[in-house]
């Protein structure tokens, strides 16, 4: 462990995030974005000061430098990745087109139908009256709900089979 408070604060918000609600998903993620940066932030500094004279240490403090270098460069790549990764899942929730809406709405029989389509006018199904329709923004938030909650239904399932070694218990 390079910064021990810091990545204890990293673990806690990832473990919130994998707890994470519908409802609170979105903030939590930022949440956690944001403590990723911090702590990435760190190990960069930490990086840039651990550029001792290696001619004026004996054999085995190169070896310990070394070491350290890997382990904080290994910590960067890691945040990196998780950072990544968690921007793109708070973009997934975010950023719905009216066409994803439609692909949600049909791949989850969203109200029992399977055939909604997007028009100029809203979101319905096909051949429905107008008291089905819904304007593109209330499809979009519609999707967003119902892909946050699916996440949050695979994450479950997911947590399910690898309680046992699950580190936020």
């Amino acid at each position: 462990m390079v910064y021990p408070e810091l990545e204890e604060k990293v673990q806690h918000t990832r473990c919130a995030l994998k707890g994470a609600t519908s409802e609170n998903i979105i903030e939590l993620c930022k949440q956690y974005l944001a403590q990723l940066a911090e702590y990435r932030s760190q190990l960069y500094k930490f990086q840039g000061t651990s550029g001792i004279d290696q001619r004026s240490l004996s054999f085995s403090s190169r070896e310990d430098v070394s070491d350290t270098r890997k382990v904080v460069r290994a910590a960067i790549e890691n945040t990196t990745q998780e950072r990544n990764r968690t921007e793109m899942l708070l973009l997934s929730f975010t950023t719905v087109s009216g066409y994803e809406a439609v692909e949600i709405f049909n791949r989850q029989k969203y109200k029992g139908h399977v055939d909604w389509e997007l028009g100029a006018s809203g979101v319905k199904p096909s051949g429905s009256s107008g008291r089905d329709l819904m304007t593109i923004q209330q499809a979009v938030e519609a999707a967003s709900l119902l892909r946050r909650e699916e996440h949050i239904a695979q994450n479950a399932a997911q947590a399910f089979k690898r309680a046992p070694a699950d580190d936020c218990a």
